[in-house]
């Protein structure tokens, strides 16, 4: 069962980089084509392959050897193939065949949300390799410079406050109901103290 979607992790990997590296090429325009699936970023493997191929015959040209460079092609084993068709999965393997975070699989919301293929098959949640591959192409979005430098720009400096906690929200609660009460109380002094200066001024 093979994915042809790699995350910058795997592909890190496969390349012997780190992922600084292929964040500094995001920002800079450079390395293979990217894309970004919600946040995620994400390599499609044609893409690499297609990448490496230039590379390696760019490298090819500058040794002086004039022939052309025939990568090795994947095994149709490999593929998503027929059997992977009518076979399907649970959130805890689709998530890792994917390689995306198993909260968009689990999560009613979130599939709702993002609109995640899915079936349910007597009370048991499943899902379709094939289909979790196109609706992740049909949902990705080409990453280019200006998506690397938000991406960059995202991740904040400076923590954001921490939440408030319960007894700090029900005493907020409480001071909200309680302000209209106390709001005609200080007018029904404030009207008695008017009343009482006009009866003196007379």
């Amino acid at each position: 069962m093979h994915y042809p979607v790699m995350t910058e992790k795997h592909l890190a990997d496969r390349w012997q980089l780190s992922l600084k590296t292929l964040q500094r090429w995001r920002l800079n325009g450079e390395g293979p084509l990217w894309h970004k699936l919600f946040c995620h970023v994400r390599y499609h493997e044609a893409d690499i392959l297609e990448f490496e191929h230039r590379s390696a015959q760019h490298l090819m040209t500058l040794l002086g050897i004039n022939r052309e460079f025939k990568p090795v092609t994947p095994d149709a084993d490999q593929d998503l193939g027929a059997e992977t068709a009518g076979h399907y999965l649970t959130a805890k393997e689709i998530a890792k065949a994917a390689s995306l975070p198993i909260h968009f699989f689990r999560d009613q919301a979130e599939r709702n949300r993002k609109y995640v293929p899915h079936l349910m098959l007597v009370g048991n949640l499943r899902f379709s390799l094939p289909a979790i591959l196109q609706w992740e192409m049909a949902n990705s979005v080409k990453g280019g410079v200006a998506a690397a430098a938000g991406e960059a720009a995202a991740s904040p400096e400076k923590p954001s406050e921490p939440a408030k906690r319960w007894y700090e929200i029900v005493s907020e609660q409480d001071a909200e109901s309680f302000l209209p009460l106390a709001w005609t109380e200080q007018k029904n002094t404030a009207q008695a103290r008017i009343t009482t200066l006009a009866e003196i001024a007379q």
